[in-house]
């Protein structure tokens, strides 16, 4: 089927975050006195903002709320998104030949709206999208198909008419079970997981310079 659509995840992706998580996580780590292990990583990176923050409080006994966790996380990341955080190389270029190729651009995403807005507004690419998808909004995260199916319905097309660019293993699951031609990205926080991605993808590409449709 004729590709018109492509969905973006952002973190990762689109944009060089991940290590604003990671000095995140540390920060949460720190505060109250827990170490973040390998289920610790698994976990909080394959699900949204508010799952992650649930199991942060359940797991470690905080005595916080997920939304307090939330709100602590966000904090400390608007500033890094509004004014540091970068593109990844070939983003821009990418997004605009698809543009102008009259591709439709959705972003499903399990950060939250005010971080979205703020890294693609700061890097000048807010309006090349067409719709933002949230997995709060949704209620599941990557791993289930459901937030791929809305970007692609946000965007007025069946998920087979879209590619969808992942970064993490877990997300790949889900995005395949949507049925859409499934590209994985390569990012150094999930490298050492390259043939596990190469399974879950139909593409696995080291820079989204390298795409081709």
């Amino acid at each position: 089927m004729d590709k018109k659509g492509v969905i973006f995840d952002l973190d990762g992706t689109l944009v060089d975050s991940m290590d604003v998580w990671e000095k995140a996580d540390y920060m949460l780590a720190k505060k109250y006195n827990f170490i973040p292990d390998e289920e610790y990583w698994q976990t909080v990176t394959s699900r949204s903002f508010l799952e992650g923050a649930e199991y942060i409080t359940t797991r470690f006994n905080l005595g916080k709320t997920p939304e307090e966790i939330v709100k602590e996380l966000f904090d400390f990341a608007y500033y890094e998104y509004s004014h540091a955080i970068k593109l990844k190389d070939g983003a821009k270029e990418l997004i605009q030949k698809l543009k102008k190729d009259s591709f439709s651009i959705a972003i499903a995403t399990s950060n939250v709206k005010e971080l979205t807005y703020a890294v693609l507004k700061n890097n000048g690419v807010f309006e090349y999208f067409d719709a933002f998808i949230y997995c709060d909004d949704i209620g599941k995260n990557k791993a289930h198909p459901d937030i791929y199916i809305a970007a692609a319905k946000a965007i007025g097309l069946k998920p087979e008419q879209c590619y969808i660019f992942e970064d993490v293993p877990n997300s790949l699951i889900g995005a395949k079970l949507s049925g859409a031609e499934v590209i994985a990205v390569y990012d150094e926080y999930s490298a050492d997981k390259e043939q596990l991605m190469r399974e879950r993808s139909d593409r696995y590409i080291m820079s989204l310079k390298d795409f081709k449709y």
